[in-house]
């Protein structure tokens, strides 16, 4: 592509010109035209929905705009996407986090960056840079833990450290405070500072104009996708900038304070959970609202959870004198307890879903009459929503996923207050919404509580927790170390009392220190558990079948003597060696959060295939059937990645239809079982070793191979990262639609191999030859626990649920149990798999 130089006195490290983008239904950006100097910080401030993340994304390559011109360092460039972004030097750190929860704090550090070769990443390359960039930013995390076990703000700050490993010359700040302490807050300051000093572009968009006016020396504001003004910063207050903003004056103030409370409705005595909070007693009137406050993850947010049914804890809690001590959300809810959580992604909003059943969802039962909910009742209910939080949107019909931020922010509200309930908890609640917005949200919180509600508030904000509290109750260690009234409370009576409870040392006045995840002398302690942990937590799942399938072989070999013989152990590897094979493909589609379901067909066909070609003795005719065999199965996966990465037909009905086309073409090819295959065939994938079948061997070095690629490779780093979040992917320059189709393409050619080993093994062609091969593979993918849901599972462990598979079919066949009752068997053990993960997966989520 041709660049063409823009001429200027000053040239930006960044410019737009006349950027127009739109949407389904929306106008998102009308001739914006934007610029940034090297060496400055441009605060980027307007309304949810003005504009300012499109613009970024499309700064960053994540969209492509309408019409409008970009400019790097004068030169006028098309950006193709997130990676060419990158490469121009332009990072971008996201409001909403696009991390991969799946892969620990060192992978997403470096996620599409990775050090090391072109196969194999470096590790501790790795890992050293991480840490490296994490001190800069003043923290300490361990590096081994997946970012789905961290707080908000931690994960806020894996993503900033990410963005810094590239050394942008222009660096896109999307909210970066908005889960952030103050401390944390700070320190990220500094970074900026530096940052500044060092010639880099930085790009800050912030709701909360203390910051604006803290760090800013321009501001652009957008409103309606047209840029209203820039101006310095010493050039205009607080006031002007919300009235170019919001388009008229606006009084920045709290809402007064209640005059009179009533009487105790919640009362909270005692609780306590193990590990995160004890001992903590308080009590909220109706017309209250209560704040708690303290150094983020000292037990705050963690109280209110319980209280919601969350976590388990004990401890007496009573609403309006009746026990409310509740086991589940939806019993708290059905008390008229309501929590709005801070985390709108992972708990607030059903993304995929429309604003009308976000909003809807949690009141249709109390809506519908005879199992049908009035439909004028939900529209209005709606409408009523969609006004008040003024949420900007074509439609109610408008999947919550294409919101900006701060209007997600704004459904999360508008569906919970609806209705009288008796308990207001609100997480976080103006993260991500704009100034008008914010000032509307303080008075709705106020009047629920003029009404007679009782509300509690933790807000990782102190002035807004201090601003809205009636009371403020400070934790440090889980537990409440100091209450002071709202008229009283002060930043630093707040942060003190958490700190001189805590520690000490603190007093002195090294808060950083203290609030990190962990101390630095601390972390070499921690560096020197992480293999160990890492291998315990990787393989606990494929350990524990190992036991299994121990367990199954010595109760077997007590039935039956012939069990443990050579020949019988050569006949369970035989019988496995296919299975393990396209379960090793299926493992590759499954861990991306897809499935297969043409596998089994593809091996009848196979078999098919060679009862025809594989007949006459000497290599050519193996050669030839193999070769035509695996063309098969690739041309299979290449059509199944067609219908799913090309045409978004969803997997299941995609390979769904593959089955039935290459099961037709498998009995057109072979109508019944017959044709005799060579010896030499035969020979060649019948070879041992002593009683150790070749074919075994090499499946055996495969897994091997793949094991080392997921866990050292490149390869593995992109299935997990895809799997676990295809967004997030995407945003780093990982190609997700080539990671699909490399998949589904090595799914086909596992399964054709495995046609080729069984086709050895009935010497024959047989249309239903690979009949339950697509449910045992499956099988074996998620008893050696892979998640179904992607981006989790190792090879080793689709292996031994391949072998605990064949054990199980082989002890089955010894004890004379009718194949029947093997498929009961089959079915039976995937579905206490699936159990077993999902069970597991909520008590995580529980713990957190």
């Amino acid at each position: 592509m041709q660049q063409e130089k823009i001429v200027g006195a000053e040239v930006p490290a960044l410019e737009l010109t006349d950027i127009q983008k739109s949407f389904p239904g929306v106008k998102a950006l009308k001739r914006a035209s934007f610029a940034c100097r090297a060496g400055e910080v441009h605060v980027l401030v307007g309304e949810n929905g003005a504009g300012k993340s499109t613009l970024m994304r499309i700064i960053a390559g994540v969209w492509k705009p309408d019409a409008g011109t970009i400019a790097v360092n004068g030169q006028r460039v098309e950006i193709a996407g997130p990676q060419h972004a990158q490469s121009l030097g332009i990072a971008m750190v996201y409001q909403d986090t696009r991390l991969v929860p799946d892969l620990d704090v060192s992978q997403n550090i470096w996620l599409g960056r990775e050090p090391g070769g072109r196969l194999l990443v470096d590790r501790k390359a790795m890992d050293d840079g991480a840490r490296e960039i994490l001190a800069k930013l003043g923290v300490s995390l361990p590096l081994d833990v997946p970012v789905r076990d961290l707080e908000v703000a931690e994960r806020q700050l894996v993503e900033i450290a990410r963005a810094l490993t590239s050394n942008p010359a222009v660096l896109i700040l999307d909210e970066p405070t908005s889960a952030l302490d103050a401390a944390e807050i700070q320190r990220l300051f500094a970074i900026v500072a530096e940052l500044k000093r060092q010639g880099t572009a930085v790009i800050f968009i912030s709701h909360r104009l203390p910051e604006v006016f803290a760090i800013a020396d321009r501001i652009t504001v957008l409103k309606d996708g047209e840029v209203v003004g820039t101006v310095d910063r010493d050039a205009i207050n607080h006031e002007q900038l919300v009235a170019m903003m919001v388009g008229r004056e606006l009084a920045l103030a709290y809402p007064p304070r209640a005059a009179k409370v009533g009487q105790e409705r919640l009362v909270v005595r005692d609780l306590t959970s193990p590990g995160l909070f004890r001992d903590v007693t308080f009590s909220v009137r109706a017309g209250e609202i209560v704040g708690l406050g303290g150094i983020q993850g000292n037990g705050q947010a963690d109280v209110v959870r319980g209280l919601f049914g969350l976590l388990p804890h004990e401890g007496t809690v009573t609403l309006d004198g009746e026990n409310a001590a509740f086991a589940t959300p939806a019993k708290a809810i059905k008390a008229g307890f309501v929590y709005i959580p801070g985390d709108r992604h992972r708990e607030g909003l059903f993304m995929p879903h429309s604003i009308r059943e976000n909003i809807s969802l949690p009141h249709l039962a109390g809506w519908a009459g005879l199992g049908r909910v009035p439909a004028d009742r939900e529209q209005d209910e709606l409408r009523r929503a969609m006004s008040s939080f003024a949420i900007k949107a074509h439609s109610g019909e408008q999947a919550v996923r294409t919101l900006s931020g701060g209007n997600q922010q704004k459904v999360v509200l508008g569906r919970w207050t609806i209705g009288t309930p008796k308990v207001y908890v609100f997480e976080d609640p103006t993260r991500g919404v704009d100034v008008a917005t914010k000032l509307e949200i303080y008075r709705r919180i106020r009047a629920l509580a003029d009404a007679g509600a009782a509300v509690i508030l933790v807000a990782s904000d102190l002035l807004e927790l201090i601003g809205l509290s009636d009371r403020v109750l400070v934790f440090s260690d889980g537990r409440i170390v100091d209450e002071v009234a709202g008229a009283d409370a002060t930043e630093e009576r707040i942060v003190g009392s958490a700190v001189d409870a805590n520690s000490p040392d603190a007093q002195a006045g090294d808060i950083a220190a203290n609030i990190s995840v962990q101390s630095n002398s601390a972390a070499p302690a921690a560096a020197a558990s992480l293999p160990a942990r890492n291998v315990l937590g990787r393989y606990m799942a494929p350990m524990l079948l190992l036991g299994l399938i121990a367990i199954l072989s010595f109760a077997t070999a007590q039935f039956s003597d012939f069990f443990l013989t050579s020949r019988n152990v050569s006949n369970i590897a035989a019988q496995v060696a296919p299975l393990a094979l396209v379960a090793l493909g299926q493992f590759c589609v499954i861990v991306l959060g897809g499935i297969d379901l043409s596998v089994g067909p593809v091996i009848s066909l196979v078999t098919g295939i060679v009862s025809y070609i594989a007949v006459s003795e000497g290599g050519a005719g193996v050669v030839e059937a193999s070769a035509i065999a695996l063309a098969a199965g690739v041309l299979t996966g290449l059509v199944n990645a067609l219908l799913i990465v090309k045409l978004r037909i969803p997997d299941l009905i995609a390979t769904l239809a593959t089955y039935s086309v290459v099961f037709g073409l498998a009995l057109i090819v072979r109508p019944s079982p017959g044709g005799l295959v060579s010896d030499t065939f035969l020979n060649v994938f019948e070879f041992s070793f002593g009683s150790v079948p070749a074919v075994a061997i090499v499946i055996l070095v495969l897994y091997l191979a793949m094991e080392l690629l997921l866990v050292r490779g490149r390869l593995g780093q992109r299935l997990y990262a895809v799997g676990s979040n295809a967004e997030a992917s995407t945003v780093v320059g990982i190609n997700i639609g080539v990671v699909r189709t490399a998949a589904y393409v090595f799914c086909g050619l596992c399964a054709a191999g495995a046609g080729l080993i069984v086709a050895a093994r009935i010497g024959s062609g047989d249309p239903q030859a690979g009949a339950t091969f697509t449910l045992s593979s499956v099988t074996a993918v998620v008893v050696g626990g892979v998640s179904v849901f992607g981006g989790r599972g190792t090879a080793i462990g689709v292996l031994l649920g391949a072998v605990a598979v064949g054990v199980m079919q082989n002890a089955l066949n010894l004890m004379q149990v009718s194949a029947y009752y093997q498929y009961i068997w089959t079915g039976g053990l995937t579905l206490l798999a699936v159990a077993g993960f999902s069970l597991r997966l909520s008590a995580r989520r529980n713990r957190r």
